[in-house]
């Protein structure tokens, strides 16, 4: 609905200015008068252009007369209309703003206080109005938002939006945590397994090494295959973290020889830059020739060299 707006051409009947010595809630009084009537519309107003009613025609249809409305809406000293008078013009100005597509704007009971008040206040003298007019001005002040007490409310809420996200980001690290608990639990189980059942088959010495390289190689190749997920989920920091547990304390210096070698070819080349420094750096010189023997006879001399150099830093 759009709200509603002065259809009366100027100079009509409703248009004529009030004087400012009129008493304000008279003055208040009126104007909603007039503003309600600018709403009504003229009998058959299709066949007439749309044209807005006369004084009469309005006196009429309220159940009044011209001379009451027009004492109603006078500029010097209107005067106080009854109740029921009101209740006809509201009821009848909110007919035909809803078949207009409009809203009256204004409820029959905020009228009815209207009048009430301007009805009172034609008893009092003119100190009584003047005081009337002060409280009414402080009361719009003490209904207006205090600007301290809005700025503290928006504090408040801003507060609690950065605490709700704070505690969002928790939640989601902690889930992050619990997960790379998990892999890293899961990962122990498997790699234990794996280790504790390689049996070598009683078959000649050449084929047991075979044997035993294939164990190697597929031991090597888990580890790598879990690296390089959580690398590629962007969780570096626990694929670093399997690698470095996973190398140093379950699998032997030959298959973290293969776990450098996979990860070249899964070019995770980064990953296998760190576990070569840390290895290097943190076992024992035995562990670290051996690595580095294993890689030579893989075709990784450049990586042996490098473990054996991480080793004298």
């Amino acid at each position: 609905m759009t709200s509603v707006g002065g259809r009366q051409p100027k100079g009509g009947w409703l248009d004529r200015p009030l004087d400012d010595s009129n008493r304000p809630r008279k003055r208040e009084l009126a104007l909603a008068i007039r503003s309600l009537c600018r709403i009504l519309k003229a009998e058959n107003s299709d066949k007439s252009g749309n044209r807005p009613p006369s004084q009469a025609e309005v006196a009429k249809r309220l159940h009044s007369n011209a001379t009451s409305l027009s004492r109603f809406l006078s500029p010097h000293h209107p005067r106080v209309p009854n109740p029921r008078f009101l209740e006809d013009l509201h009821k009848a100005a909110s007919a035909d703003a809803a078949a207009s597509g409009q809203e009256v704007g204004l409820s029959l009971a905020a009228l009815q206080a209207l009048r009430a008040s301007a009805d009172g206040e034609k008893r009092g003298c003119k100190g009584c109005i003047e005081l009337g007019g002060r409280i009414d001005s402080l009361t719009q002040q003490l209904s207006a938002p205090c600007p301290a007490c809005t700025a503290y409310q928006q504090e408040q809420e801003e507060d609690a939006a950065q605490l709700a996200a704070l505690k969002g980001e928790v939640t989601t690290l902690r889930a992050a945590v619990r997960a790379m608990q998990t892999v890293e639990d899961d990962l122990r189980v498997s790699l234990a397994t794996a280790k504790a059942s390689r049996t070598l088959l009683p078959v000649p010495h050449r084929q047991r090494d075979r044997q035993q390289s294939k164990k190697d190689v597929a031991v090597a190749r888990q580890l790598a295959a879990q690296a390089r997920d959580l690398d590629s989920a962007g969780k570096q920091d626990a694929a670093l973290t399997i690698l470095r547990q996973g190398t140093t304390e379950l699998l032997s210096p030959a298959e973290t020889a293969l776990v450098i070698v996979e990860l070249r070819q899964q070019e995770r080349d980064h990953l296998a830059d760190n576990l070569i420094h840390v290895y290097g750096r943190d076992q024992e010189d035995r562990h670290v020739m051996a690595v580095a023997l294993k890689l030579h006879e893989e075709g990784a001399a450049d990586d042996a060299g490098s473990v054996l150099r991480a080793a004298l830093r």
